[in-house]
């Protein structure tokens, strides 16, 4: 095995009218789990496609030091080499035992041999195994499956090629929180090195060895999860805005040093004369120390550290609508069935002022679906849902159906509003839309810029409740961050769906849970499940200390 399993030096990378990124060196030794982060639209993805030879960089090299290399996309599709190799096995394999039972054809038998056919069977059923997959779902059509079903079959099918370097681009999208926990427990038990592609906080903090920052003009790798990571940042940030303080006091202290030098030595010049060579001494030397003074100010400016760049920010404050009652709406016994399956029933619930309610669950239980119905998109098959008459609601879809599918990203933005197209471009530019940007086609936006669009308009609501289905997909690291914080000021309430634990964690002051039974959790409380590892311990230890008081065991 080499020293490195992936090592990139000085790469570049043009697009036809910019460079994307340049100066990029990094590289991974075997057996590292690395996470990959970066803005929307710095160049991961394409990253990736360098490294699978899809793409070749404009300048830079890259060494691979792996045998076989396997790799998950973003978006899943039943057509990725791997699934079409292992189908082809399955159907070969089935013709050519057909073949053997009727003596019918030596050349199916043989094309099976060729492509190992047989082997491939153990090995299926070895990496389905390892996945936690039944054998018989390769009967099931992929687009059939669910998005961890999609994603542990696509693990399987690399696992199958038995790779020794995995690429994961955003393997955490759509993942339940049960799909996610067996994820980051595969992650940390294999031996095979994994660069990764994502923007969950709580993922990166679960797997990574170290993380690597991807920006235009380099990438920086910083050792740990994404916690080591911001404290790392947070420390470089500080040490540059000291270095830059220093720089210019010393930069400021020189030019008044140089000003001073030249007033005395313009004083000397005018009372010098060749009749008095001590005062044509005084000015020679006062010459020469503000002389020696911008020499040593071009140096510290040759030198200089440059003023630290606080990231662009959203910023915003949103606006909620005054509200007198206690009481937003109320479900009482409410059942819903979807295809002949019961994603809930009897359940009951209430939403008073002031709370922010996350809901959670697999994947298929229910979750978009009880939005809708408390949005009033659906109706109950039992049970009623009844709303106060003053309550305004804004409603953030996972699809972000509520966007307009023609115009400009300005457009859609005006569509909402009776402000003037000035002051449009203004707030457009605090959600990091700069100039010509604000006239991109919402056809050709990305699913990030949807999203900041899909929070503008909301802004724009006045809604009492914000109502928000997965809103930190496809958002990066700075957005969500910029997103929950706008969120945190909101004056209204939240009732929403996220696989993101870090955002479920501060917005959230109650949980309902629809996994099968629906329960309802008090207000301050939330599932074990989704508390972080750090507040688990804390809960662990006062229990601990309570039980050091009390004799008395609480948990095993």
């Amino acid at each position: 095995m080499p020293a490195e399993i992936l090592s990139i030096h000085d790469v570049r990378f043009d697009l036809p009218e910019q460079t994307l990124f340049q100066h990029i060196s990094f590289s991974i030794r075997p057996g590292e789990h690395v996470a990959l982060v970066g803005a929307n639209g710095v160049g991961k993805t394409t990253l990736f496609q360098l490294i699978l030879k899809q793409l070749q960089p404009t300048e830079g090299n890259i060494f691979r030091g792996y045998t076989t290399i396997g790799h998950v996309a973003q978006h899943l599709t039943s057509s990725a080499p791997a699934i079409r190799l292992v189908e082809q096995a399955d159907r070969l394999r089935y013709q050519a035992r057909e073949a053997a039972l009727h003596a019918s054809s030596l050349e199916i038998y043989q094309t099976a041999l060729d492509l190992d056919a047989f082997s491939l069977e153990a090995d299926a059923a070895r990496a389905l195994k390892e996945v936690q997959l039944p054998e018989h779902v390769w009967l099931h059509s992929f687009d059939t499956l669910s998005g961890g079903e999609q994603t542990r079959i696509q693990l399987a099918c690399l696992l199958v090629k038995q790779p020794d370097f995995i690429l994961l681009d955003e393997p955490t999208n759509h993942l339940d929180s049960e799909t996610l926990d067996w994820l980051i427990n595969w992650i940390n038990q294999t031996a095979i090195t994994i660069l990764y592609v994502s923007h969950e906080r709580a993922f990166i903090d679960a797997t990574a060895d170290a993380v690597i920052e991807l920006t235009p003009h380099q990438a920086t790798r910083y050792k740990g999860n994404y916690q080591a990571y911001r404290q790392q940042k947070e420390q470089e940030r500080l040490t540059q805005e000291r270095e830059y303080e220093k720089q210019e006091k010393t930069r400021k202290e020189l030019k008044r040093m140089i000003t001073q030098y030249q007033n005395w030595h313009q004083q000397a010049v005018a009372h010098a004369s060749e009749r008095d060579p001590y005062a044509k001494k005084k000015a020679a030397k006062q010459a020469k120390k503000f002389k020696a003074k911008e020499k040593q100010l071009e140096q510290t400016i040759d030198h200089r550290v440059a003023k630290p760049e606080h990231p662009a920010s959203v910023h915003v404050a949103f606006e909620a609508a005054s509200f007198a009652a206690k009481q937003l709406f109320t479900l009482d016994k409410v059942a819903f069935s979807y295809d002949g399956r019961t994603l809930f029933k009897k359940l009951t619930f209430s939403m008073q002022q002031g709370d922010r309610i996350a809901v959670i669950g697999r994947n298929g239980s229910g979750k978009t679906t009880l939005l809708r119905l408390i949005q009033g998109e659906l109706d109950p098959m039992e049970g009623t849902i009844t709303r106060h008459p003053a309550l305004t609601v804004g409603y953030f879809s996972q699809a972000l159906s509520n966007l307009p599918v023609s115009g400009s990203l300005l457009d859609a933005l005006l569509q909402e509003t009776t402000i003037s197209e000035t002051d449009a471009r203004t707030l457009l530019a605090c959600f990091l839309f700069r100039r010509d940007q604000v006239y991109k086609p919402i056809a050709e936006a990305s699913m990030g810029e949807r999203c900041r669009i899909a929070f503008l308009r909301l802004y724009f609501s006045g809604a009492r409740l914000l109502i928000l289905d997965e809103p930190t997909n496809y958002l990066d690291l700075t957005t969500r961050e910029q997103i929950e914080a706008a969120l945190d000021v909101f004056p209204g309430e939240l009732l929403f769906v996220s696989h993101d634990r870090y955002f479920n964690n501060r917005l959230s002051n109650r949980t309902i849970t629809l996994d099968g039974d629906a329960s309802v959790h008090p207000i301050g409380t939330k599932p074990l499940r989704e508390q972080q590892p750090s507040d688990i311990q804390a809960i662990q230890h006062d229990l601990k200390r309570l039980d050091d008081l009390t004799g008395t065991i609480y948990f095993d």
